[in-house]
């Protein structure tokens, strides 16, 4: 069976056209639509040295200010534990303390690439008074990513710990966003004919079948994000699209979709 994922562009019109690997291969499917917010990208750690910490960022009072776009190296092996809130992630892992001000864009702070098993708490308010914005384990792997939209001058106070009682070494970048979507990574649910683990499967509608008049192009039916349909290539006819997007002999049926701006995975 097949899936293709792209990021689309939001108000286009994409042509999704099931078919077989050769001519007289045909029978029936089921087609899925699933969109998801796209996932950031870390920006890769420069290879000059990066800032290395302050001993002193082990306690809130001596947060360092981040830089955006800026990544930081350091490590907590050698930080105390500093207490936080309990409603924000563990804290009983040492950890160091930074803080970035915002500027009402979307803001992205991640750990991605580093050594342990890393924790992202990020608050607002003060050290004596701390408010969490949100908290994050495991996101890229075994480490963090926390998302939020930033209120222009709130300064924000971001605290790089472990899980448990874990230390080690961490790398740390604060990015900003013009627009940028909320971050809601979604994992792609196994086959429901055949689940690849013991996870229960994401329960979709009920499968609709087409009519048989979509196995021309012009005749594409719209699939709505999130939906699924099944239906037959047994009785449609090959459309020759030129050959230039894999096989073109097989029957096929055609559906569209009008990408939102977000990852497709269809």
């Amino acid at each position: 069976q097949s899936s293709v994922a792209w990021t689309s562009v939001e108000g286009t019109d994409y042509f999704v056209l099931v078919h077989g690997s050769s001519a007289s291969d045909a029978g029936d499917y089921v087609l899925e639509l699933e969109s998801t917010a796209p996932t950031p990208v870390p920006t890769p750690v420069p290879t000059i040295a990066p800032t290395t910490l302050s001993s002193a960022n082990g306690i809130c009072d001596n947060a360092i200010e981040l830089v955006t776009g800026t990544p930081i190296s350091g490590s907590t092996t050698d930080a105390p534990v500093d207490g936080i809130p309990d409603s924000c992630g563990t804290n009983v892992a040492p950890g160091r303390w930074y803080k970035w001000t915002g500027d009402g864009n979307k803001a992205f702070v991640n750990t991605c690439g580093s050594s342990y098993d890393t924790w992202l708490s990020v608050f607002e308010g003060s050290c004596s008074d701390l408010s969490c914005v949100d908290n994050n384990d495991d996101t890229c792997g075994y480490q963090s990513l926390v998302s939020w939209t930033s209120v222009v001058g709130t300064e924000y106070l971001i605290y790089v710990h472990g899980y448990m009682r874990g230390a080690g070494e961490f790398v740390l970048e604060v990015t900003a966003e013009i627009g940028a979507p909320t971050f809601a990574p979604t994992p792609i649910p196994a086959p429901t004919s055949e689940p690849t683990s013991s996870r229960a499967p994401t329960q979709s509608p009920a499968p609709t079948t087409e009519p048989i008049g979509n196995d021309d192009c012009l005749t594409a039916i719209d699939l709505a994000i999130g939906s699924e349909v099944s239906g037959t290539t047994l009785d449609a006819r090959p459309d020759d699209f030129g050959g230039v997007c894999g096989q073109s002999s097989a029957p096929g049926r055609w559906y569209k979709l009008t990408g939102d701006g977000e990852d497709v995975t269809v």
